[in-house]
């Protein structure tokens, strides 16, 4: 049996790999490399003769051994450097100023080097006068939390290293970040309640610590951030992206350039695209760079590697590692949450044997039987499967279905300003009810007067019941629909294009972006993402398609 700690182990791998940057701020920092060893003369030490009375020295005459210095020592930048460079990562250092400004110099540089770093390590006390001890690394601290506030987000781990007691540190720094709902968890570290701030947290560490203990402590940090299925997957992808970032230099160099510019000519020559032709040839590239990193992202071993069945398997050791009270349980359809042993949960995870399955499922105890699928096996396949630990997670389930679907909503939308195209989804105010517009992408541009809009009529359903598509809402965290692709929820309304943009726009309107339809009102809701609005239209072409007899 795979060790529990593999999971973590594998976790770590990856966010080694990951991990490009650290920044060390401390007022005792030193630049020269520290010797092994040094000479007693030098340190001015004076060793005993036998005859002194005080015994014999266990200090060698001529050396004292410095090995592992802890940290309330001078920060030695050469030594943490070079352990982070075993690790392949850079680590840049700066030295607290000085002076009147001192202060908030130091404040201001910590924040500008610190802006793009994974990983920050600040030392707590760094002003001269004992009261002002956190001022810097609060200061920092905070700039950098709004920094990540107003640009929605980054991951970021900041360490703090101190020679006073850490509830104290914790304490001062809950105080001084009230606007961005801190609380102190596992008495070592500061989390953030603000949405914004989730993948951030600040732990105190004590003094105490030699460097080496401090590297290998700040990477085992991040990767508690990041130790996950998905998140590993995801730092597994970014870090092989950027590893072939001069490889696909290489492959899109600037000798195709004439190519891509007689690609641009063979539109404009087009009567029909010449309107469109940049948009179009934007789209081109865009599509060209997703693929080519797409493919990468399919063949990579290591992005293979963090989803792998293996991997899999080791993740509920992992869990039950964490906390051995832990209860898995699966719900099929609306039937009643059923509890499993983690050996069962691991054996239907890497099932690939048909009666090995069916064996599973009917262990004790048994999953409720739908009398309308005949078997267990039958029930599993047919209705949709809700993975629980502990409590009941639908959030969770909704979050990852609207991650799948939504390319924009109000929410992530930034300076876009909407146009009604294919994959659009509104909400008609009179009725309240939903559409997703399902009209040609070639026929929602270039349009020169009132033109006809094709939709198809779309459900909301309670999040709790079986649906077919989520995206995020605005009003409401999830929007859950049920898409039926028959024929008699297709809907049509006309629009009235932008005589400039030759586009139907969305104008805004109480902080909404409207269609107008005549006397109809319709609100933007979001839009699909391509694969999955593609889906639908090809699901109503079929149904649209499909022969019928009279005799």
């Amino acid at each position: 049996v795979v060790s529990p700690q593999n999971f973590f182990d594998e976790s770590r791998s990856i966010a080694e790999k990951f991990i490009q940057t650290v920044v060390a701020v401390d007022d005792n920092i030193s630049f020269i490399e520290r010797p092994n060893s040094v000479n007693n003369s030098d340190l001015n030490v004076q060793v005993p003769d036998d005859e002194s009375g005080l015994g014999t020295s266990s200090v060698g005459t001529h050396e004292l051994s410095l090995d592992a210095p802890d940290l309330n020592n001078d920060l030695n930048y050469q030594e943490l450097s070079a352990c982070f460079a075993d690790k392949s990562i850079l680590c840049s250092a700066l030295k607290a100023y000085e002076g009147e400004d001192g202060e908030q110099k130091t404040i201001e540089a910590t924040f500008n080097i610190s802006k793009k770093a994974d990983i920050t390590i600040l030392d707590w006390q760094m002003e001269r006068d004992q009261s002002n001890y956190g001022n810097i690394a609060k200061g920092a601290i905070k700039k950098l939390l709004q920094y990540d506030v107003d640009g929605n987000g980054r991951l970021r781990l900041i360490l703090i290293y101190t020679s006073e007691s850490i509830p104290t540190v914790l304490r001062a720094l809950k105080d001084q970040f009230t606007e961005f709902q801190p609380k102190i968890e596992n008495e070592k570290e500061i989390q953030f309640s603000f949405e914004s701030l989730s993948l951030c947290k600040v732990v105190v560490i004590n003094k105490q610590t030699n460097i080496e203990s401090l590297v290998d402590r700040s990477i085992e940090e991040f990767t508690h951030m990041t130790c996950g299925l998905l998140s590993n997957a995801t730092l597994a992808a970014i870090t092989e992206i950027r590893d072939k970032t001069h490889h696909h230099l290489y492959k899109f160099n600037k000798k195709l350039d004439a190519a891509y510019i007689s690609h641009v000519l063979g539109l404009i020559s087009s009567p029909a695209m010449r309107e469109n032709a940049h948009e179009v040839a934007f789209d081109y590239g865009i599509d060209l760079l997703a693929e080519e990193i797409k493919s990468d992202l399919q063949i990579s071993s290591q992005v293979k590697k963090s989803l792998s069945k293996d991997v899999l398997q080791n993740w509920p050791n992992f869990i039950i590692e964490k906390n051995p009270e832990t209860i898995f349980k699966f719900k099929i359809g609306d039937s009643f949450e059923v509890p499993v042993t983690l050996e069962r949960v691991k054996r239907i995870l890497s099932v690939t044997d048909k009666s090995e399955f069916e064996n599973i499922l009917e262990e004790e105890p048994k999953f409720l039987l739908d009398s309308s699928s005949g078997t267990i096996a039958k029930t599993f396949s047919d209705k949709y499967i809700q993975f629980m630990i502990n409590d009941d997670n639908l959030q969770e389930h909704l979050e990852l279905s609207a991650i799948q679907c939504t390319r924009r909503n109000m929410k992530n939308r930034g300076s876009y300003v909407p146009t009604l195209k294919q994959g659009v989804i509104v909400k008609r105010r009179e009725d309240k009810k939903f559409y997703v517009c399902i009209q040609p992408l070639c026929d929602s541009v270039r349009v020169k007067d009132l033109t006809n809009f094709t939709f198809l009529r779309i459900s909301k359903v309670p999040n709790a019941k079986p649906m077919t598509h989520v995206i995020h809402g605005v009003d409401v965290p999830y929007l859950a629909f049920d898409v039926d692709p028959k024929s008699k929820n297709i809907y049509m309304a006309q629009f009235l294009p932008d005589p400039s943009e030759k586009m139907v726009k969305a104008e805004l309107c109480n902080q909404k972006y409207i269609f107008k339809a005549g006397d109809e009102v319709f609100e933007w809701c979001g839009e699909f993402k391509q694969p999955i609005f593609q889906g639908i239209v090809n699901d109503v072409s079929a149904s649209l398609a499909r022969v019928g007899f009279d005799s």
